[in-house]
């Protein structure tokens, strides 16, 4: 399968396609420094360019068979970055028919079979006082693929740590099913790969956590 990465260079994007890899995919990482992708590999071809250019975003999904994105809150920001690029994902895939796309979310992006879970509500009301910005980005991304009509699944996640992979998930939602809040990106990345092939979550908004 040929999926096209958005966000390849950061931790959890060359965990994902280190596995991506190794599960026999081919990728089309779109960066904005090709510097920063230490994965060289004959099955890596690089797109460079900005979340805003449009016709820089649909070189890299023209062609391929599914978009990943693990691009995310970059903590205080003055405006929406994320929702507007996603605008212009969502459109490049339906204008080529790419119809299955893997993001990754938030506590920020709702879910209806989310239970009230204090840790979560605490995280998510002081995600959305601290940066606001980031927060109203996330929960805006999450409703514009909802209503995409893609093949989509948003994979929300809680903390992020570098610790090994644990080798296991637990898979439901925040407040129901998913209680710990904490997850490592290397677990997060292998569930995602499993994603490409596992159509279990499509159409849906699962959280995941160890």
């Amino acid at each position: 399968m040929k999926v096209t990465v958005f966000g390849a260079t950061g931790h959890v994007g060359n965990l994902f396609v280190e596995e991506a890899l190794k599960a026999g995919h081919e990728i089309v990482a779109y960066v904005r420094n090709p510097k920063k992708m230490r994965i060289q590999n004959p099955k890596v071809s690089l797109v460079v360019g900005d979340l805003e250019n449009a016709e820089k975003v649909e070189e890299a999904i023209k062609g391929s068979d599914a978009v990943v994105s693990v691009v995310g809150p970059l903590g205080r920001q003055d405006t929406l970055i994320f929702a507007p690029a996603y605008e212009l994902i969502i459109s490049s895939m339906k204008k080529n028919g790419v119809k299955r796309l893997i993001a990754l979310g938030t506590p920020s992006v709702p879910d209806a079979h989310d239970r009230f879970n204090l840790i979560f509500w605490a995280l998510t009301f002081g995600v959305g006082l601290i940066i606001h910005h980031g927060y109203t980005d996330m929960k805006t991304l999450g409703q514009d693929i909802r209503e995409s009509g893609l093949e989509w699944t948003i994979v929300r996640v809680p903390l992020l740590t570098n610790r090994p992979k644990k080798g296991k998930v637990s898979v439901g939602y925040f407040g129901n099913g998913v209680t710990w809040f904490r997850l490592t990106r290397a677990d997060f990345a292998d569930f995602l790969v499993k994603q490409l092939t596992d159509k279990t979550y499509v159409g849906k908004a699962p959280a995941i956590s160890n």
